[in-house]
């Protein structure tokens, strides 16, 4: 039986992404998350462990308001479906400089689904997330 199940989550995590629906289970020693992609919608959502949120709708964006230095931001969402390859990330665009100059930042993380593999930059390194299907029966 436990081959049986090893061999349909290897086979889930090779099929090319074709379904709208995929949920993942990723983790590190340290650190887990519950990853779920709408591929219709261009959307991925991380429930991390420790409870935080986050979610990639292509092309949304925002306005953030002055930072302590006085900067102005427009952050944009980004998230493409390549098969099993899985891009998502912010582009945030300088509006107005403060008292420090602002820099334009493009950060990307991947899902590779073929893989069973997260890579995400969370500003100080890019962790590296093992992932595997989720249950049966968890939904947007």
């Amino acid at each position: 039986m436990t081959k049986l199940l090893a061999l349909l989550a290897l086979a889930a995590l090779t099929t090319p992404v074709r379904a709208e629906e995929i949920h993942l289970d990723c983790g590190r020693s340290n650190q887990t998350a519950m990853v779920d992609v709408d591929t219709g919608r261009q959307f991925l959502q991380i429930m991390w462990g420790e409870g935080v949120a986050e979610e990639y709708k292509d092309g949304d964006s925002y306005i953030s308001g002055p930072d302590k230095f006085g900067r102005k931001e427009k952050v944009v969402y980004v998230m493409s479906v390549d098969r099993s390859f899985i891009t998502f990330g912010t582009d945030r665009l300088c509006m107005e400089d403060g008292a420090k100059k602002c820099a334009e930042q493009h950060v990307r993380n991947t899902l590779d689904v073929g893989r069973g593999e997260m890579k995400y930059n969370n500003g100080d390194e890019v962790a590296v997330l093992a992932c595997h299907p989720a249950p049966p029966g968890r939904r947007f």
